[in-house]
């Protein structure tokens, strides 16, 4: 379109330099001076700049995916989650409007490799998006005899003519050996001479521990002037995935000697054993 135009104005400027009476022959040779071939060249160019502009422009407003029309926004987090064999886990899965839309998004779940037998429910399957934003929770019951690795979970929002997917990432892994752990709450005291204190020893199963545990407590520096402690059981059980406790009392009379000192309370089962550790000053 532009090289056209060019033209058409390079032959009007030609034609103006014609004489039309034999009369103003001065005049028609002034007119008659070559034009130079730069200026030709430059009017050239520039229409077909022009050309290439108007073209630009009218892609940029046809050009697919440009489109301002309503949408949504899907996404799922956390993007990555570990569960052991024969647990739970649960995905947040949420939902964006974009552009005005305000339907209904319906969901849909896949794992990749499939895991057989495993269960997955989504609440709820369609979410609204007439007040802008929405949400839904994914959770999957994984079978104890899945192998362990990496599946990808890929959540589908369809409404109307509109997909859109997001994945994130379950790793499987096996559980831990049956274990016991302990601590004691709380993990410092401090005791004015003559009186006493209490700490609480919490012991709770790992790995489908159970069992006996056999508890004992010493105190460091020890000698006849330290503090006396006891505990209350010295022995606890623990079921699979249970818990239990033990009650630790210091007590102190008027000769007892101030400072700091550490109390360390065992646990023992067989080939396991652990400790907790408490703070004590004496004041």
């Amino acid at each position: 379109m532009g090289e056209s135009a060019a033209a058409s104005f390079i032959n009007i400027r030609f034609q103006t330099v014609v004489p039309d009476h034999p009369g103003r022959a001065g005049v028609s040779r002034r007119l008659k001076k070559p034009v130079p071939a730069w200026s030709v060249l430059l009017v050239v160019l520039v229409a077909f700049a022009g050309g290439l502009y108007a073209h630009y422009l009218f892609g940029l407003a046809t050009t697919p995916g440009q489109s301002n029309g309503p949408d949504f926004n899907l996404g799922m987090s956390p993007a990555s989650m570990m569960v052991i064999q024969g647990n739970l886990t649960k995905f947040t899965i949420s939902l964006t409007s974009l552009n005005g839309f305000e339907g209904s998004v319906n969901l849909n779940v896949s794992l990749s490799p499939n895991i057989q037998n495993a269960t997955t429910a989504l609440n709820p399957e369609s979410v609204s998006l007439l007040y802008g934003t929405g949400s839904a929770t994914l959770t999957i019951q994984i079978p104890s005899t899945t192998r362990t690795g990496t599946y990808t979970i890929t959540i589908v929002g369809t409404a109307r003519m509109i997909t859109h997917d997001v994945d994130s990432f379950l790793q499987v892994t096996t559980p831990p050996p049956p274990d016991f752990q302990m601590r004691a709450g709380p993990s410092a005291l401090n005791v004015t001479r003559g009186s006493a204190g209490t700490s609480t020893v919490y012991l709770t199963s790992t790995g489908g521990f159970s069992g006996t545990i056999m508890l004992s407590v010493s105190i460091s520096p020890s000698s006849g002037s330290s503090p006396t402690i006891a505990l209350n059981p010295n022995k606890v059980t623990l079921s699979p995935g249970g818990t239990a406790s033990a009650v630790l009392t210091v007590t102190t009379t008027g000769t007892t000697s101030p400072g700091s000192y550490t109390v360390t309370i065992q646990g023992a089962n067989g080939n396991l054993s652990h400790s907790a550790t408490l703070l004590l000053l004496v004041q």
